[in-house]
């Protein structure tokens, strides 16, 4: 059990589940290094791996210019969803806005190489679009509806992603995680995640990382901390306390 509880008024209902670690750094990744395996592996040409990624990055670059994304992979090569080892399934590599950005070009994508005539492809057609609703039920524009919609293709998505597990065998391929669960029970709280995600406080611990990285010991808490406050003081002048009239 975590330390926090022993806190004098912390409870479990204080928490709630994050909407960029769940989904853009979690689900989301895990769907999209699948989707985008399987294309590349069946439906980009090319002799090699590498020449059909360089096809599926050529969809992905005219999709990016296309609907003006700024959040864009550096490059897309096999080592950027590929298999770690044997036991883990396909995870597309990158950061929560960038695979935030690219929900809406696997469900593009697979509208267009997918067929409704395989069941496989089918159920992969599926959950993208369901993926792709998710996100779109965020927008204020569906605030109407948002939970209903959020809620049902949550289910619909889950549903789908463990038809495809069942139709593997129960193996590696398309074997759900535990940010699964976690992804349904912030979908289906009507909690509407967009309003309390931590894109900002993530970023704002990248900048204090960065500020007190420093040579040496760094690995000292006390230390690094320390470098932090110095750094922080030396580029930002004292306050001044002026009494009032």
């Amino acid at each position: 059990m975590s330390p926090l509880f022993s806190v004098f008024g912390i409870f479990n209902y204080l928490f709630k589940c994050d909407w960029m670690h769940v989904a853009d750094q979690g689900i989301s990744q895990d769907f999209l290094g699948h989707l985008f395996d399987y294309l590349v592996e069946y439906k980009m040409p090319g002799a090699t791996e590498e020449i059909r990624c360089k096809a599926m990055s050529d969809h992905m670059e005219t999709y990016y210019d296309a609907y003006g994304v700024e959040d864009r992979l550096k490059k897309f090569v096999p080592n950027t969803y590929a298999k770690e080892s044997k036991k883990s399934p396909p995870r597309l590599k990158g950061n929560a806005a960038t695979t935030r950005a690219l929900v809406p070009f696997g469900s593009l994508m697979a509208q267009q190489f997918l067929s409704d005539a395989d069941p496989i492809e089918m159920a992969m057609k599926t959950a993208a679009h369901h993926l792709c609703n998710c996100y779109n039920s965020l927008h204020a524009r569906n605030e109407a509806f948002s939970h209903a919609a959020l809620h049902n293709s949550a289910k619909q998505f889950a549903i789908q992603f463990g038809a495809l597990w069942a139709a593997h065998g129960h193996d590696v391929l398309w074997r759900p995680k535990p940010k699964m669960h976690l992804f349904l029970e912030l979908c289906s709280a009507a909690t509407e995640p967009q309003k309390f995600w931590n894109y900002r406080d993530e970023d704002f611990g990248g900048t204090i990382s960065r500020a007190c990285r420093m040579k040496g010991s760094w690995k000292r808490i006390g230390a690094f901390c320390k470098h932090g406050l110095d750094m922080f003081q030396m580029k930002n002048d004292a306050p001044r306390i002026v009494e009032a009239e």
